[in-house]
């Protein structure tokens, strides 16, 4: 029987199992040049440490929302979070390349409940005009665990080894595991069902002949993949290129961080200001401002990390103003299956990232070029894809739900 939790209470619990995910892997990300030396493996191969956890997390986001409406919301994230145990058991305990991937796959697929079900349980409980504001909040603490964590991870990475992160993780995730079986409530509500198999292929077809939601896929996809082929090289262009030690680039990070905390506060500063297409072509103006100036000081040789990571910051700025618009924009395009919507366009935001990773793996990192290269090329393909797609805006769409903050970077 689980104990009675205040609104307060439950939202912190809530905010903890949605940050596991984005804390495993940004403690993590340090730790790379250290595996890759470790098991004396090419970037590439090390690379699918990450590449293979970004897959499995898409399939979660998947199959996480459909297991919350059948067999609950509270045995959803206790399933999740005994998965990410196991798979972190299986990090800890890896001698080989393979298991390590292994385990880095099952860890972010248990992950990926937090961020489903976490949402699930605020649809639940509170009206429309809570949720906003709730869903804010868990993104504001996914964004602090992105901003801390790397910080963490390298300083865990360099004072007592790589497998010393997933003891970390182990730690907090059991400390969460035990908070969420003594007072994680059910809310799933009586007699709800998920939609039928046949119903839900039937939206995914429908969706992918819009060319709005189309088009909104592509644009969210590049955000992403430019996003996370940066952050999987920095540490590798750190200590390779740039001959820092891995505890700085968690450091460093923080401009990221800060530069999306940004974009995304000031899309609800500018909301009923400015449209929706308004916000969407600013931040990609500054993503690609951003990555042209990243790439330009790389050019002329300037080697400090502030001449890549500033630059990146207001690339982040951007990405923060437009993703949550054209987020927005694809899961109202179905209404009434509003979750298929959203599964689908983070399922397949994952995957692009996750192929753009894995391909970028093979490009060297004793130089920052090739990293700066490809965001460059990605923001300015995304600038083209305005003038390709329909307009990101509000005509023709029912019951448009605000721009959110988006937790996927």
């Amino acid at each position: 029987m689980t104990r009675p939790l205040s609104d307060r209470g439950l939202l912190l619990l809530l905010a903890a199992v949605t940050a596991l995910g984005p804390i495993a892997t940004n403690l993590y990300l340090p730790a790379l040049p250290a595996v890759r030396e470790y098991f004396g493996a090419s970037v590439a191969a090390v690379q699918a440490t990450f590449s293979v956890s970004l897959v499995t997390f898409a399939l979660g986001i998947l199959v996480w929302g459909p297991i919350s409406d059948r067999y609950g919301r509270r045995n959803a994230v206790l399933y999740g979070l005994s998965i990410m145990i196991v798979g972190t058991i299986v990090c800890l305990a890896a001698q080989s390349l393979h298991w390590l991937i292994a385990g880095r796959g099952l860890q972010a697929f248990g992950t990926a409940t937090g961020l489903v079900t976490a949402r699930a349980i605020v649809a639940d409980l509170y009206p429309a005009e809570r949720m906003a504001k709730l869903f804010a909040s868990l993104t504001m603490v996914a964004v602090l665990g992105n901003s801390l964590a790397p910080v963490l991870g390298g300083f865990v990475a360099t004072g007592f080894g790589w497998r010393a992160i997933f003891a970390t993780l182990m730690l907090a995730t059991l400390v969460v595991g035990v908070f969420a079986w003594r007072q994680l409530p059910e809310t799933r509500r009586a007699g709800v069902h998920p939609p039928r198999a046949k119903e839900m292929l039937a939206t995914t077809w429908s969706l992918s002949r819009d060319p709005l939601f189309a088009g909104c896929v592509a644009q969210s996809a590049v955000v992403y993949a430019t996003f996370l082929v940066f952050i999987s090289l920095a540490p590798y262009v750190m200590v390779s290129a740039l001959g820092r030690p891995a505890t700085e680039f968690g450091f460093y990070y923080l401009f990221i961080a800060a530069g999306y905390f940004l974009g995304n506060w000031s899309v609800g500063r500018l909301m009923g200001r400015r449209d929706l297409h308004w916000m969407v072509v600013a931040g990609v103006l500054v993503t690609v401002a951003g990555s042209l100036a990243a790439l330009g000081f790389a050019a002329l040789g300037f080697k400090h990390p502030l001449w890549i990571f500033i630059p990146m910051g207001v690339l982040a700025f951007g990405q923060g103003l437009a993703l949550p618009n054209v987020t927005a924009t694809a899961v109202s395009r179905s209404p009434d299956h509003a979750g298929v919507a959203s599964s689908l366009i983070g399922f397949l935001q994952q995957m692009i990232g996750a192929i753009c990773v894995q391909l970028m793996g093979h490009f060297p990192t004793d130089t920052p070029m090739p990293s700066l290269i490809f965001c460059a090329s990605a923001c300015a393909i995304g600038l083209a894809m305005l003038y390709v797609f329909p307009r990101v805006d509000g005509r023709g769409r029912q019951a448009l739900p605000p721009a959110l903050p988006s937790t996927d970077i």
